[in-house]
């Protein structure tokens, strides 16, 4: 089987469920944090009910980085009510690293070995070449895939990947290569 469940964390407005509102004591993006990883352990909880857990892949990613300046809101504490890029440079809609360089938990047990880290060039079209690889199945050819089978990755086989390049676009403007 295959679920895609997105969740809108991270995306204004940051309302919580009042479950969670004022659970994190950092604001609204903290709540709506701490409600994600609530739900990412019901849907984990599910998986070992129904026995799967040991043979289920489980991805859990971003699309982008935070958003910017521009959009920044202040909890009661004085803490910023938003994400940020760490130590890179730059938000959402911007061409530097701290936009288009994102966090990617997978957890595949006896595939992935836990508490492991990998900075090899990744992109969220990976997954469909990636998971059809591991399935034996095939892409279809009568479109092109931009994806690449990463696989090794995964696993640890390969520090670098099986990507020689990567472009970034904002809209339809190519804005980075890599």
């Amino acid at each position: 089987f295959f679920l895609y469940l997105p969740f809108s964390v991270g995306h204004g407005p940051n309302l919580p469920s009042k479950a969670f509102e004022g659970k994190s004591r950092v604001g609204n993006y903290g709540d709506k944090i701490m409600e994600s990883d609530y739900h990412v352990g019901r849907v984990l909880d599910a998986l070992k009910d129904a026995n799967i857990d040991d043979n289920t892949i489980v991805v859990y990613a971003s699309d982008n980085g935070p958003t910017g300046d521009e959009f920044r809101n202040w909890s009661a504490l004085g803490i910023p009510d938003m994400g940020s890029p760490g130590p890179f440079r730059g938000a959402l809609g911007a061409a530097s690293e701290g936009s288009v360089r994102t966090f990617c938990f997978i957890r595949w047990p006896g595939h992935v070995k836990p508490d492991t880290k990998s900075y090899a060039m990744f992109s969220a079209m990976d997954f469909l070449p990636t998971f059809a690889a591991i399935l034996g199945r095939n892409l279809p050819d009568d479109r092109p895939i931009d994806g690449v089978d990463q696989t090794k990755v995964l696993t640890g086989e390969s520090a670098t990947g099986a990507r020689e390049s990567l472009l970034s676009f904002v809209g339809g403007d190519l804005v980075a290569a890599r």
